[in-house]
């Protein structure tokens, strides 16, 4: 907010309103490497009002759910549910449990345990969301007196429920997915050591790494007025990305159940 104020001070110095600059097309030329506008004042008067946008009502739980859906919530959950597999051999209970329980209402168990714990944390990572938003903007945005005469052409709203909705799938697919894996490993160490390579070291491969398949399906359902910007899709159907993605669980699934079962218990 601070940048169209001092962008707005200076075009009016040179004569240009507001209402002037909003009556003509902005675009970005690049030469020497360097960004050009040829209209800085609607460029910065567009990017303010989507900033309020994105903290305004329940836009914000979009805005707070997208900043952690494709960095923090794949590692987070994959390293819990890694936890979840591996708590019980490292404690040495495992044997017992299985006996008790039975194997099959054993790992069923688990699997509901992730399966709620991750949805319940979206859940309240999309309140906290909604909750700091109006602190976040007086602070950060000092829109006090502020209106915006000029509606910026904007994609549709997204729908707060569907987006708690992916946010919530992607937590349990990586949960998931560490759980089966911690269940062969019996540790949450080296798992987690290569998930976080893949997912936070590594760079991305590029737009054919497998990983942006979730960037290509969060482009329908977030709509990225915060700032956050993913890396460009996974050039596939959506359909067919989370097919795969989908597929690729069940797989590793099957695989760990059939390893672990042929595993002693007595840890």
């Amino acid at each position: 907010m601070t940048r169209l104020q001092t962008t707005e001070a200076q075009a009016s110095a040179n004569g240009v309103s507001l209402t002037q600059a909003m009556g003509h097309p902005s675009s970005v030329v690049i030469q020497d490497g360097q960004k050009l506008l040829d209209n800085p004042l609607r460029v910065d008067y567009e990017r303010a009002y989507l900033a309020y946008q994105a903290l305004e009502g329940t836009n914000a739980i979009g805005t707070g759910l997208e900043m952690i859906t494709f960095l923090v919530i794949p590692l987070l959950f994959f390293v819990y549910g890694c936890g979840v597999a591996a708590g019980d051999a490292r404690r040495r209970i495992l044997k017992d449990r299985v006996v008790f329980q039975g194997a099959g209402p054993y790992i069923a168990a688990k699997a509901a345990t992730v399966t709620a714990v991750s949805l319940a944390a979206v859940l309240i990572a999309a309140t906290l969301s909604l909750s700091a938003a109006p602190i976040l903007r007086a602070a950060l945005l000092n829109t006090t007196g502020r209106n915006f005469p000029y509606p910026v052409e904007t994609l549709s709203v997204g729908s707060p429920a569907v987006q708690i909705a992916f946010s919530g799938s992607v937590a349990v697919l990586f949960g998931l997915l560490g759980l089966f894996v911690g269940l062969v490993a019996r540790s949450m160490l080296i798992p987690s050591l290569a998930a976080g390579g893949l997912l936070m070291v590594a760079p991305f491969a590029g737009p054919c790494d497998p990983r942006n398949i979730l960037t290509a399906a969060g482009e329908g359902v977030f709509n990225y007025w915060g700032g956050f910007t993913p890396r460009p899709p996974f050039p596939v159907q959506v359909e067919l990305g989370l097919f795969l993605l989908v597929g690729g669980l069940v797989l590793v699934v099957l695989v760990s159940v059939a390893i672990w079962s042929r595993m002693t218990k007595f840890v």
